[in-house]
């Protein structure tokens, strides 16, 4: 079994290199000190099971990663040390579903309970066919989506929903930094349309979704002669960059062509632009409290009148295709 360790301390990592040399059955094949090292490295050299330490699972950006993990069928424990860690452990554990270790345990019981964790490959999600077209969406007519906790789950049911020739799409999810890209190549290998990180001036074309890059700077929406998008630098916008109000109040010239979905999230970035873009003209929607993971973001834009529709996640994604076929049913009277 091919196993990755992500752990910050490298005298444990050491202890725990001369645990698994007692069952050759077992073989250590990657190190690293971080989650962005840990997954760059799961992406290009797959292993059968990554541990990752307690305290790098008590992150936020833990989320992202052991989903994109599950994704590629790649198993995941967390490893906690001594008895007073483990309810800690298990809280993150529990989030995605996996299992925990203790790595105090004599090697042989370590050993025992890695092989007693692992449990096989999980099984990933289904890849789309490309072939398959919605019709009916009128040129000009953009989606704009925005996403924290439980969002890579939430998104993939979302553009589940989307055929390949889907209005232009622009996401925010709050990924941390170094996982935009395993998510869009996640999206991209699962659902219809074309999948993967913006780019600077890039434009919008069907069938097309535009995943905000690393966290550096803001992805927004601009309009040079055609609708293109924009990475723009600046600081964090309601505590995040990229920020998800600083892509839906970037649209506000375009609000009456926009359909604009803000999904499960802890905090409230994207609350005050979906406000801002309902009162412009466009179509919005919240995702509801009993289908979100954190349901945060969606209600403070309730609160604030930012929300037009509040749907279960299932019913998010045909909700906006059918608002773009509306808006091309209402401007051809």
């Amino acid at each position: 079994m091919r196993i990755l360790l992500a752990e910050t301390d490298p005298a444990f990592r050491a202890v725990l290199r001369d645990k698994f040399a007692a069952d050759p059955g077992l073989r250590l094949t990657d190190e690293a000190g971080d989650l962005s090292a840990a997954y760059h490295a799961a992406e290009h050299r797959p292993p059968h099971l990554v541990l990752v330490a307690a305290g790098l699972a008590r992150r936020p950006e833990f989320e992202v990663m052991g989903l994109l993990l599950r994704a590629l069928a790649i198993r995941c424990l967390v490893l906690y040390r001594g008895a007073d860690a483990r309810a800690g452990a298990q809280d993150s554990a529990h989030r995605l579903g996996c299992g925990t270790v203790d790595g105090d345990l004599p090697a042989a019981a370590f050993c025992t309970a890695i092989r007693a964790g692992f449990g096989g490959r999980p099984s990933a999600p289904a890849q789309a066919a490309r072939g398959a077209s919605g019709g009916g969406f009128r040129a000009g007519r953009t989606i704009l989506i925005g996403a924290s906790t439980g969002g890579v789950d939430a998104l993939l049911t979302v553009l589940s929903a989307f055929p390949a020739d889907c209005p232009p799409t622009l996401i925010v999810q709050h990924t941390g930094a170094g996982f935009s890209g395993g998510l869009a190549r996640l999206l991209d290998n699962c659902v219809a349309p074309s999948v993967a990180e913006a780019r600077d001036g890039e434009a919008l074309v069907p069938g097309r979704v535009l995943i905000a890059p690393g966290s550096e700077r803001h992805l927004v929406l601009m309009r040079r002669r055609d609708l293109v998008c924009g990475l723009k630098a600046g600081p964090p916008v309601s505590g995040h960059r990229p920020s998800v109000d600083a892509l839906f109040l970037s649209a506000l010239p375009e609000a009456a062509r926009v359909s604009a979905a803000l999904l499960t999230g802890m905090g409230r970035d994207g609350a005050e632009g979906l406000t801002r873009l309902r009162q412009a003209g466009c179509r919005t929607i919240g995702q509801d409290a009993a289908t979100s993971v954190v349901y945060g973001m969606p209600r403070a834009a309730r609160d604030m009148g930012g929300v037009a529709m509040e749907l279960p996640l299932a019913a998010i994604g045909a909700a906006l295709l059918d608002q773009c076929r509306m808006q091309t049913q209402v401007q051809a009277t």
